[in-house]
């Protein structure tokens, strides 16, 4: 299955890299690979992971191998015999250990909860972060195709005028006009050309300002995808601003990161207060040492005999047998075996004084979830006053565009009510060239405000969790 969708996503990779065109699902997706703050996001959730699964191991014992090897020399005192020795000694040792928390007043258990509420916290911000983008993508995919359409009608304008322009130099030329209303029309000509260049310039601009914000090289091609999509129907959002305000405080990450951080804080706290209580471990450990120097009689042979004292009383001399020993070193394997030895502990840790740390560090965790408190309120005031922003921007936008319709829908009556009156002689060049420039600049209104209109139900979308699409 995985192979089957990499087959079928291959046709529209290949295509955005051969023509350079993009359609806004693409410029989100690619944004949301490629933006720093992303990545950034995504490190910190996987920090925030990372010391939650830790502090979940914090409850199992933990394990430890040790061992050296060791040379001496000179005199020094043999562990074996306790006596002094004048020569270079090797001895290993080895050991294992282990110990385990039983008891720590909930420390371990309340920073692993409180890991785990810092861990969502995380995924929140991310979730946050990829949200934004999208939106601010949206919004700059938008901006784009708002130029585009300006364009495209500045250069309808603009050929409307030279039409016009020839008609009327055609009546000149047969002196049914004046030079004044041909000079005009020249200057109208000039000035939409002007308008187009400036048109075409906000174009380059908003293009360029999607292509930064997706970190696309500045060599490579780019354009966008224009969607075709039928003009807005002007109507009330579908939602009360009581419902887009519930919806956006349940859905927002903001708002659930900043409660999964309140919650964070309090486990702290408990876990600061733990550190008032006595801590109970048990411990254990096998160890074994070697030395070279440790010795074993292989052979004995009596030399000799040698004096001692004598019998009291008889006075006879005593003697005692002069003997040799063979020694050799006992061999390693057993050594280990003969030096082996075990431990096991219980360890009570009662905390009497340690310079009021703990306490300190209680009013510490105290401020905090005070302060994570505080941080709830604020993004909710932040929150409630971007709804009412949006929520306000998108009546105006309604407003505005119920308006640039009626207007544009008046000017284009006008405009051809102008023409006639123009074609039957009743109506001036100056007239006519009025009446087209309040129908152009009555279009050029109406394609700003639709988009505008678009992207403000757009936001409100955006806090009522609905996918970002046109």
């Amino acid at each position: 299955m995985k192979y089957l969708f990499i087959l079928a996503f291959l046709p529209c990779r290949f295509l955005m890299a051969q023509t350079g065109t993009w359609t806004l699902e693409q410029c989100i997706e690619h944004a949301l690979k490629n933006n720093p703050d992303i990545q950034l996001a995504k490190i910190n959730e996987q920090l925030a992971e990372n010391n939650y699964l830790q502090s979940k191991l914090n409850l199992t014992p933990d394990a430890n191998i040790t061992g050296g090897q060791f040379f001496q020399s000179g005199r020094s005192i043999d562990r074996f015999t306790n006596q002094f020795v004048q020569t270079t000694v090797k001895s290993n040792n080895f050991q294992f250990s282990s110990s385990m928390l039983l008891y720590s007043g909930g420390q371990v258990r309340n920073t692993i909860t409180q890991n785990k509420f810092l861990w969502l916290a995380s995924e929140y911000d991310m979730q946050n972060m990829e949200q934004s983008i999208a939106l601010n993508v949206s919004n700059l995919f938008l901006q784009t195709m708002q130029a585009k359409e300006l364009t495209a009608a500045a250069e309808q304008t603009l050929l409307s005028t030279k039409l016009q322009l020839e008609r009327t130099e055609k009546l000149f030329l047969a002196g049914s006009v004046n030079e004044g209303q041909l000079l005009n029309l020249k200057s109208q000509l000039a000035n939409d050309e002007l308008t187009l260049v400036n048109n075409k310039n906000q174009e380059i601009s908003a293009l360029t300002n999607l292509k930064m914000a997706l970190r696309l090289p500045a060599a490579d091609p780019f354009d966008i995808i224009k969607p075709t999509f039928a003009n807005p129907v002007i109507e009330e959002y579908n939602a009360s601003f009581e419902q887009v305000i519930d919806s956006a405080s349940s859905r927002r990450p903001e708002l659930k990161a900043a409660n999964s951080r309140i919650r964070a804080a309090e486990y702290s706290v408990r876990s600061a207060r733990g550190a008032l209580l006595p801590t109970l471990s048990v411990g254990g450990n096998l160890s074994t040492v070697y030395s070279s120097n440790a010795k074993t009689i292989t052979s004995t042979t009596i030399s000799g005999f040698q004096p001692i004292g004598r019998v009291q009383g008889s006075n006879e001399v005593v003697e005692a047998p002069d003997i040799n020993y063979t020694l050799q070193t006992i061999d390693f394997t057993k050594q280990l075996k003969d030096n082996f030895g075990q431990s096991l502990g219980v360890n009570l840790n009662i905390p009497i004084y340690n310079q009021f740390q703990t306490r300190y560090s209680i009013k510490r965790t105290l401020l905090e979830t005070e302060r994570a408190r505080m941080n709830v309120e604020k993004a909710k005031i932040s929150l409630y006053n971007e709804v009412t922003s949006a929520w306000n921007a998108f009546t105006s936008a309604s407003a505005r565009l119920a308006a640039a319709v009626k207007n544009a829908e008046a000017q284009q009556l006008n405009l051809s009510f102008v023409q006639k009156r123009f074609d039957a002689g009743l109506a001036g060049i100056i007239d006519l060239q009025m009446a087209r420039t309040l129908e152009s600049s009555a279009r050029l209104n109406l394609a700003s405000v639709k988009y505008e209109y678009i992207f403000r139900k757009m936001v409100l979308d955006f806090y009522m969790g609905k996918e970002l699409k046109f």
